[in-house]
C-alpha cells in the first residue's frame, strides 16, 4: 500500500521504486521462475510499474504485466502509469485485430481507463483511448453533463482528422447524439448539417420542443439554404425562406450609415491614380465594368444613381451582351427584396430588345438568390422562356432557373432542363449552362440522373469531331463537380464513367469531380495525388486539367488553417517551377484559401503576380485580388489596385478586369462576404462555394468566357454574398440591441479549464460586423442566447436571475 499512496504524483519518485531500479532485470528472472500462488499477481502489478520507466521502446512490457496481474485496482497507480498503459493497449490492440486475436481482455482494461479519465477531467484521453479500440460510441454513455461541451469540441475537432470517411461520420453522430441528450439543439443541428443528412437535420427539429430554439435553428436553416419540409408550421417557414434578409439588411445600412448609394467613379478614386496619358478606351467595355461595379457595391441596398433611377438611360450605353448583363445586374442591386424587385425588373421582361428580355431572366434569377418564396416567382416567369426560339433567352433563363433554385434538389426542374444537356440543337454554351444549373440546383446530392445525362452527351459528343473542343464543354465537368460536392468516395462510380471518354475533356472532368467532391476534406492523400498531376510537363490543350489540379489543391485543403499553410507552400513551388497553364491556376488557388479575408502574405504575392509578363498570370492575379479582399474595404488592397489601374491604363482587358476586383473590395459597401464558411466556420454553404467553384473555373478560361460574351458568369459570385453580421433579436423577433464582445477567436479545442474563446476584444453594440477569423459573445448576463455562436441572426431570452449592478 505504502507503493500505491506514494505513487500519485509523478513529480517525486516513490522511494520504494528508487530501490528497486537496479533490480528490474533480477525482479524479472525471478518472476519468471516463480509458481503460481496468491502473491504473483501482486508482484506483477510491481512488474508493470517498474516497467512504466525501465521497458524497452516498444516492448510493451507494462501491459504484459498488468494483464498477468490482479485485474482490479489499475486506476489507484496514478495518472501517469494509466497514461502510459493506454498507449500500449492501443498498439497491441491494433496488432491484435490485424492478426484476428482475442481482444476482451485489453477492452476490460479501457472499461476501467476510460470512466476513471472521464472522472477526473481527462476527457481527451478517454476519447483518444476509446477511438483507438473502436469504440467511439461509448462516449455517449459516459459523458455527464458537467463535460459534454468539451467532449463534443473535441470530437469536432477529431472528424477533421479523422483517418477514414466512416470514423469522421461516427465522431460528429456521437457529439449530436450527445448535444440532443443535453437538450443543446442548435448545436445537434450543426452537426447533422455538417453531415449533410436530411433524415438526422428533421429528427433534431422534431426532438426539439422549446420553440425559441426551434425558431433559432429555422434561422440557421436559412442561412445554410437548406431545403427543410416544414410541413404546416408558417411561422418556421418563414424564417427559414430568409425573406427577412433585406429588411434586415436596409436597417444595419441605416445604422452604419451606408445607406446613401455609391458611383463607381466614387470607388475607382480616379484623381487618386498616377495620370500618365489619357488613353482613349473602348467605352462600352468601360461601362460594362461600371455595370458591374455598380452591382457589387450596391448589392442588396435596393438603391443606386445608374439603373434604379426613373428614367434611366444606362443600359443604352452597353451594346449587344453587355446590355444584357446590365439588366442583368439589376438583380444584384435589388438582392433578397423580391416584391419589390419583381417589379422594378418587369418592364425590361416585355423589351422587344432580346438582349435587355435575356438579361431581366438572369435578373429574375438573381433577386431570388437565397431566398424562398411562396409563389415561386422565379419559376413562373422563367420556365416559359426555356422554350424560346431565341437562344439567348433560352440560355438565360437557364442560367437565372440555376441562381434562384440552386441547392433546392427540385424534380420539375430535372425534368425541363436536363433535355437541354443532351439536345445538340441547343448552342454548345446552353447545354452546358444547364449541366451547370443542375448541378447548381442538386449541390452535394449525388443525383444520378443528372449526372448520367452529363456523362451521356459528353460520350455522344466526343464521337463528332471538334464537339468537345473550345471552353464551353468544360463546363460539363464543374456541372459533374457540383453533384458530387464534398461527398468524398461517393463519387467513384462517376470517375469510373468517365473513362469512357478519350479527349482531353475526360482527364478535366476527372480532375474536377475528385477535387470538388473532396473540398473542404483536408485530405492529404488527395493533395498529394493532385500535385503529382502537376509534375509532368505537358504542352497546349493537355495541360489543361493541369489546372483544375492546382485548384483541386486548395479546395481540398481550404477551411482549415495547418492544410492552408501547407499548400500555400506547394502553390509556391507550383509558381517557381510549373509550366505557364499552371502558373495560370496560382492565383485563383490562393483566391479560393483566402475568401474574403485578405492576409497581408497573399496579397504581396497576388500583387506581384499582377504584374506577370502572362497576361492570363496577371489578369488572373487582378481578379483573385478582387476575391481575397471582397467586401472588406481593405486600404492595402484599394491603393495597389488604383496602381494597377494606372499601369493597365492602355490596355482595356486588364483595366476591366482592375475595375471588377476594385467593385469586389467594396462589394456592399463592406457589409458583404463571400466566404462560404459559418458557424464558426465549421460548416460550408455548398451553394456559395458552388457558385463560386464556376466562377474559378471561368477564370481559367478568361479570354473566351468573362472578357468576350460571356461577362454574366460574374454574376455567380452574388449566390456567396451574405451579409457579415451579427443581429440579436427578443423573443418576438424584433431586433434588440445589447452589449457584446467581438474579438479574435481562439481555438480552445481539448485545453483544461474555462479558457477564453478570443483574445483582443472590443466591446461594441450590436448589430456588428464579424470578419474572417472573429467571435462575438455576450457582454452582459441580462440576456442568455439560443445559441452557443454568435454570429447571423441569434434570439435572446431574458436571463430571469439577472440582477442589475445597483449604481452606487
Amino acid at each position: 500500500s505504502e507503493l500505491k499512496s506514494s505513487t500519485s504524483s509523478m513529480t517525486s519518485v516513490p522511494k520504494p521504486l528508487k530501490f528497486l531500479r537496479p533490480s528490474y532485470p533480477v525482479l524479472i528472472e525471478h518472476f519468471d521462475k516463480l509458481p503460481a500462488s496468491d502473491l504473483k499477481p501482486f508482484f506483477a502489478d510491481v512488474l508493470s510499474v517498474l516497467a512504466t520507466t525501465m521497458q524497452k521502446e516498444g516492448s510493451r512490457a507494462a501491459l504484459k504485466y498488468r494483464l498477468q496481474g490482479t485485474k482490479d485496482g489499475l486506476t489507484t497507480w496514478g495518472h501517469e502509469y494509466m497514461r502510459n498503459i493506454a498507449g500500449e493497449i492501443a498498439e497491441e490492440f491494433r496488432e491484435r485485430t490485424e492478426k484476428g486475436g482475442d481482444v476482451k481482455e485489453l477492452l476490460d482494461l479501457v472499461d476501467e481507463i476510460v470512466p476513471f479519465n472521464m472522472a477526473h477531467n481527462a476527457e481527451v484521453d478517454a476519447i483518444d483511448l476509446l477511438c483507438e479500440v473502436d469504440r467511439a460510441e461509448k462516449i455517449q454513455v459516459m459523458c455527464e453533463e458537467p463535460s459534454f461541451p468539451r467532449v463534443c469540441l473535441y470530437l469536432q475537432g477529431l472528424s477533421n482528422f479523422a483517418a477514414t470517411q466512416a470514423d469522421k461520420v461516427l465522431y460528429l453522430k456521437v457529439a449530436c447524439n450527445l448535444y440532443m441528450k443535453y437538450k443543446e439543439y442548435p448545436n445537434a443541428l450543426r452537426m447533422a448539417l455538417k453531415l449533410n443528412d436530411p433524415k438526422l437535420v428533421a429528427e433534431v427539429f422534431s426532438s426539439c420542443e422549446d420553440r425559441l430554439a426551434q425558431k433559432q435553428m429555422a434561422y440557421m436553416i436559412s442561412r445554410r439554404k437548406y431545403s427543410l419540409d416544414f410541413d404546416d408550421d408558417e411561422e418556421l417557414k418563414e424564417i427559414a425562406s430568409g425573406e427577412q434578409l433585406s429588411k434586415h439588411f436596409i436597417i444595419l445600412a441605416k445604422e452604419l450609415d451606408v445607406l446613401e448609394p455609391k458611383l463607381p467613379e466614387q470607388i475607382y478614386k480616379s484623381h487618386l491614380e498616377e495620370k500618365r496619358s489619357t488613353a482613349v478606351l473602348d467605352s462600352a467595355k468601360q461601362n460594362l465594368a461600371a455595370s458591374f461595379v455598380n452591382a457589387f457595391v450596391n448589392a442588396g441596398f435596393c438603391k443606386d444613381e445608374l439603373m434604379t433611377v426613373p428614367d434611366s438611360k444606362w443600359v443604352y450605353k452597353n451594346k449587344d451582351m453587355g446590355m444584357m448583363s446590365t439588366v442583368g445586374s439589376l438583380g444584384a442591386l435589388l438582392l433578397w427584396g423580391i416584391d419589390e424587385g419583381l417589379t422594378q425588373i418587369d418592364k425590361y421582361q416585355w423589351s422587344s430588345d432580346p438582349q435587355l428580355k435575356a438579361g431581366a431572366l438572369l435578373a429574375f434569377g438573381l433577386v431570388t438568390c437565397g431566398v424562398k418564396n411562396e409563389c415561386d416567382p422565379a419559376w413562373a416567369l422563367l420556365s416559359e422562356q426555356l422554350e424560346s426560339p431565341d437562344p439567348l433567352i433560352r440560355l438565360s433563363a437557364v442560367v437565372g432557373l440555376g441562381y434562384a433554385y440552386a441547392g433546392s434538389c427540385r424534380e420539375d426542374l430535372l425534368e425541363n432542363l436536363t433535355p437541354m444537356i443532351v439536345d445538340t440543337a441547343c448552342t454548345i454554351e446552353t447545354s452546358a449552362m444547364a449541366a451547370v444549373s443542375l448541378g447548381l440546383i442538386f449541390v452535394s446530392s449525388c443525383n444520378d440522373e443528372v449526372a448520367q445525362a452529363i456523362l451521356q452527351t459528353l460520350i455522344e459528343r466526343q464521337a463528332v469531331e471538334e464537339a468537345l473542343s473550345g471552353t464551353w464543354p468544360h463546363f460539363f465537368a464543374v456541372g459533374l463537380g457540383l453533384l458530387h460536392m464534398g461527398q468524398q468516395d461517393a463519387c467513384e462510380a462517376t470517375l469510373a464513367a468517365l473513362d469512357a471518354i478519350t479527349h482531353p475533356v475526360g482527364k478535366y472532368c476527372k480532375v474536377t469531380v475528385e477535387s470538388m467532391a473532396f473540398a473542404n476534406s483536408g485530405d492529404v492523400l488527395h493533395v498529394q495525388k493532385m500535385l503529382h498531376m502537376c509534375t509532368e510537363h505537358l504542352e497546349g490543350d493537355d495541360a489543361t486539367h493541369q489546372a483544375v489540379a492546382v485548384l483541386g489543391i486548395a479546395m481540398i485543403a481550404m477551411g482549415e488553417e495547418i492544410g492552408t499553410e501547407m499548400s500555400l507552400r506547394s502553390l509556391d513551388h507550383i509558381l517557381q517551377y510549373g509550366e505557364l497553364p499552371l502558373r495560370r491556376a496560382v492565383p485563383i488557388a490562393l483566391a479560393i484559401l483566402h475568401l474574403s479575408n485578405p492576409k497581408v502574405l497573399v496579397i504581396d504575392s497576388l500583387s506581384k503576380l499582377s504584374h506577370d509578363a502572362d497576361q492570363d498570370v496577371a489578369m488572373g492575379a487582378i481578379m483573385s485580388m478582387g476575391l481575397i479582399g471582397a467586401g472588406t474595404n481593405n486600404a492595402r488592397l484599394a491603393g495597389l489596385l488604383r496602381q494597377l489601374a494606372a499601369y493597365y491604363a492602355k490596355d482595356s482587358n486588364a483595366l476591366f478586369m482592375v475595375r471588377i476586383a476594385q467593385g469586389l473590395l467594396y462589394m456592399g459597401k463592406g457589409l458583404l462576404t463571400i466566404n462560404p464558411f459559418f458557424s464558426d466556420r465549421f460548416l460550408i454553404d455548398p451553394i456559395a462555394f458552388g457558385s463560386l467553384a464556376v466562377l474559378a473555373h471561368a477564370v481559367l478560361h478568361l479570354k473566351n468566357t468573362i472578357l468576350s460574351k460571356s461577362h454574366y458568369l460574374l454574376f455567380n459570385i452574388v449566390p456567396a454574398m451574405r451579409p457579415r453580421w451579427l443581429i440579436t433579436l427578443d423573443e418576438d423577433l424584433k431586433e434588440i440591441k445589447v452589449p457584446v464582445r467581438v474579438g479574435q477567436a481562439v481555438d480552445t479545442v481539448g485545453q483544461a479549464g474555462r479558457p477564453k474563446m478570443m483574445t483582443g476584444f472590443q466591446t461594441r453594440t450590436t448589430p456588428v460586423l464579424l470578419n474572417y477569423s472573429d467571435r462575438a459573445e455576450l457582454a452582459t448576463e441580462e440576456y442568455t442566447a439560443m445559441t452557443t455562436i454568435m454570429e447571423d441572426f441569434v434570439i435572446l431570452r431574458k436571463n430571469p436571475n439577472f440582477k442589475p449592478e445597483t449604481q452606487q
